[in-house]
C-alpha cells in the first residue's frame, strides 16, 4: 500500500525513506478518521480503492489536504514535464509482457499491444525480442505484436519490443511565445468561453487572413510564424487559435473538410474548442473575410460557435486521411478551378505535372 501511494503522490521525492514515513503518517491519520483496516498476524490489510478514495474524500470535505498537497501536485508536475518536451521529441520505449505458461501446448500464439500510428505519433520503429529466441516467429500488425511457438513451451515466457517514435502536435504547437501571448491576453482562471472570445478577437483584430506560402512556414513553430508574419489562412488561423486555447488549459483541435457551397465548394479548415457546458464548439475564421477584416459587426461573429453545412473529413490529431499513396513533389501547388459542374482542385508539381485532382460537385 505504501509503494502504491509513493508512485501516485510521492514519486518526485528523492528521499524514499522519508516519503515512506510521510505515507505511513497519512494512512495512520486516515485510520483515525475512519478508514477501514483489518489486522492479521501483525499486518495491516487495506482495500487500495478505499485508501485512495478516502484520501480524496477527506480533502473534498476539507478535513485534510493530503490529496491536494501530494497527489494533485504530483499529477500536475507529470503533465508539465511531458508538455516541456519539444515538438518532434523522439521517444524510445522498452515494452514487454511475461506470460506464465503453466501447461505446455502444441501450438501457442501470444500477443501484446503496440502503439498505433496517428497524427500525433509518427515514424514508429519496432524491434521485437524474446528471452527464448529459438523456435519463435514474430508477426507485427497494426496495434499488436504476435509471437508463435513452433514447439511446446512451459514456464514463464517474456516477449516484447523496443519502440521508437516521434511525438508531434502537427500545426498546433504550443511554443513559449504562444504560451506567453495566451497568458498576457487573459487572466488565469477566467471563464473558458470568455477566454475563447478573447482569442477570437485577437486573431480577428490583430492578424490578416490571406494566402500563405507554406515553404516559408516554420515546421517546428508554425504558430510562431503566424505571429511573426501577421498573416494566416484558414488552417493556420485555426491552429493558432487551438494552440492559444491549449496554452490556457482549454482542449481544442483542428478540423478539415469541404465547404458545401453549391457554386463554389472548396477544401477548408476550422477549429473546435471544448466547453464543459456545451461540448465541442466550432470556431471558423472564414468570418474574417466575411466581415471585411472584422470591421462589419453583422458578419464578424457569423461562425463563432456555428457553421454552414460542410463535410468533415479530418479531425486532427484524432482522425486524418494520411498519405495519398504516391510521391508528392517537394515543391508543389494546389490549384482550384471552376468547372461546368463544380470545382476541380489539383495538386501539381512546380513544373505543372499533375499529381492528383479532386472534383467536387454539389447537387440540390
Amino acid at each position: 500500500m505504501i509503494d502504491a501511494a509513493h508512485l501516485s503522490g510521492w514519486v518526485y521525492e528523492s528521499d524514499k525513506q522519508r516519503s515512506r514515513e510521510q505515507i505511513r503518517q497519512v494512512i495512520q491519520h486516515c485510520i483515525e478518521m475512519g478508514l477501514g483496516v483489518r489486522h492479521m498476524q501483525g499486518t495491516h490489510l487495506f482495500d487500495p480503492v478505499e485508501v485512495l478514495n478516502f484520501i480524496k474524500w477527506i480533502d473534498l470535505k476539507e478535513h485534510a489536504t493530503f490529496w491536494a498537497d501530494q497527489y494533485v501536485t504530483t499529477d500536475r508536475r507529470l503533465v508539465e514535464d511531458l508538455a516541456s518536451f519539444e515538438d518532434g521529441k523522439a521517444f524510445k520505449i522498452d515494452l514487454r509482457r511475461t506470460f506464465h505458461l503453466h501447461k505446455a501446448a502444441n501450438r501457442v500464439r501470444l500477443r501484446m499491444p503496440l502503439p498505433l500510428a496517428s497524427g500525433h505519433l509518427t515514424d514508429i520503429a519496432i524491434s521485437p525480442f524474446t528471452e527464448i529466441a529459438e523456435g519463435i516467429q514474430f508477426g507485427i500488425s497494426p496495434g499488436r505484436l504476435e509471437a508463435r511457438m513452433a514447439s511446446p513451451v512451459a514456464g514463464d515466457l517474456t516477449i516484447g519490443a523496443t519502440l521508437s517514435f516521434t511525438a508531434s502536435q502537427g500545426l498546433i504547437v504550443v511554443s513559449e511565445r504562444v504560451r506567453t501571448l495566451a497568458h498576457s491576453l487573459v487572466p488565469r482562471n477566467q471563464e473558458a468561453l470568455k477566454t475563447v472570445r478573447v482569442f477570437w478577437n485577437y486573431i480577428m483584430d490583430e492578424l490578416i487572413c490571406g494566402a500563405v506560402h507554406y515553404d516559408q512556414v516554420s515546421v517546428d513553430a508554425p504558430c510562431d510564424w503566424v505571429l511573426e508574419a501577421g498573416w494566416f489562412d484558414c488552417q493556420l488561423g485555426a491552429a493558432l487559435f487551438s494552440a492559444l486555447c491549449r496554452a490556457s488549459g482549454i482542449p481544442a483541435r483542428l478540423v478539415g473538410g469541404n465547404l458545401l457551397y453549391r457554386l463554389s465548394p472548396t477544401i477548408h479548415y476550422w477549429a473546435e474548442v471544448w466547453l464543459e457546458e456545451q461540448g465541442w464548439m466550432p470556431v471558423d475564421f472564414l468570418g474574417w473575410d466575411l466581415s471585411r477584416g472584422g470591421r462589419d459587426a453583422e458578419w464578424r461573429d457569423r461562425f463563432f460557435g456555428s457553421l454552414d453545412h460542410r463535410m468533415t473529413t479530418q479531425v486532427m490529431p484524432l482522425a486524418f486521411t494520411g498519405a495519398v499513396g504516391l510521391t508528392i513533389p517537394k515543391d508543389f501547388i494546389v490549384l482550384q478551378t471552376a468547372r461546368e459542374s463544380g470545382v476541380e482542385i489539383a495538386l501539381l508539381g512546380a513544373d505543372g505535372t499533375r499529381c492528383y485532382t479532386d472534383r467536387i460537385t454539389i447537387e440540390g
